[in-house]
């Protein structure tokens, strides 16, 4: 090759470099990611420090090892995230029994930490109080 065409290879080659690192890309639009939610959820037999319930509950997707995720994140919206406001199961029936149990929650709710735990007198209680999420 001459030394004139290598000049004009060079110098072509030098277009195209110059060509693509001025090229504009646009990046994607940003897609908002869907707020989702989680809980682990507990149930310590208070007697004897045993595990009675155990569950991972998602929500935006509902999922998760809860037996009902749908009603559970259904309960928890309605609640604004907050276990306390649950409407719970007012028409459960429970046995004066004393068998003391203590419900725990931890997790995120629409990006906000949550920390629950509360002792009941029983099980029944409990779940009287917090249904469908216990």
């Amino acid at each position: 090759m001459t030394t004139t065409g290598l000049r004009r290879l060079a110098a072509s080659a030098a277009a195209a470099l110059v060509a693509v690192t001025t090229l504009s890309i646009s990046p994607a639009p940003a897609v908002p990611a869907a707020e989702s939610s989680f809980f682990q959820l507990y149930v310590v037999r208070d007697a004897d420090d045993t595990a009675v319930e155990d569950y991972f509950l998602t929500c935006k997707p509902d999922g998760g090892s809860h037996l009902a995720p749908e009603r559970a994140c259904a309960a928890l919206t309605i609640a604004e995230g907050d276990i306390n406001r649950l409407a719970g199961d007012r028409h459960r029936t429970c046995p004066d029994v004393q068998d003391p149990v203590t419900a725990t929650a931890y997790g995120d709710w629409n990006g906000q930490q949550v920390t629950w735990q509360k002792t009941f007198t029983s099980l029944c209680r409990l779940q009287r109080a917090t249904s469908p999420l216990y």
